[in-house]
């Protein structure tokens, strides 16, 4: 004798039948992602005040970002991530600035720079933090 194994209420199809349902409420819009590229000077400034850390991490690809907006992305208050993009830029004066950097990712990409002081990288190649991340990244 074959076991019903509908559901109650349910009138055929059990409990992976379709049903009608209404759309979701949520949706996903535009960001709007702001190309950098293509910004001038004035508009980059602008866009190094946003509220969002990928957005002023993403200035740092520009070739048109001014010193002091890129040293002012480079500060402790930003995010670790907006450091570790404008150490990443290769900018005179980048890998310096960053072998002072509070966090040892952001210490650890310094390590790469090109301009990294004979001092700085001497100190770098012996932080025990910084050596660890490397550590993880030669893995």
């Amino acid at each position: 004798m074959p076991t019903n194994r509908v559901p109650k209420g349910v009138r055929s199809g059990g409990q992976f039948a379709a049903s009608s349902h209404t759309e979701p409420a949520v949706s996903i819009n535009d960001t709007d992602f702001p190309s950098v590229g293509d910004a001038d000077v004035e508009q980059l400034r602008a866009l190094a005040e946003s509220n969002d850390p990928l957005v002023r991490a993403e200035l740092t690809s520009s070739i048109r970002v001014p010193d002091d907006v890129l040293e002012r992305l480079a500060e402790a208050d930003q995010p670790a991530s907006v450091r570790l993009a404008a150490v990443n830029t290769g900018y005179a004066g980048t890998a310096d600035r960053a072998a002072e950097d509070p966090h040892p990712l952001v210490r650890a990409a310094a390590l790469a720079g090109w301009d990294l002081s004979d001092k700085n990288r001497e100190r770098l190649n012996h932080d025990p933090k910084v050596q660890r991340v490397m550590g993880f990244i030669s893995r």
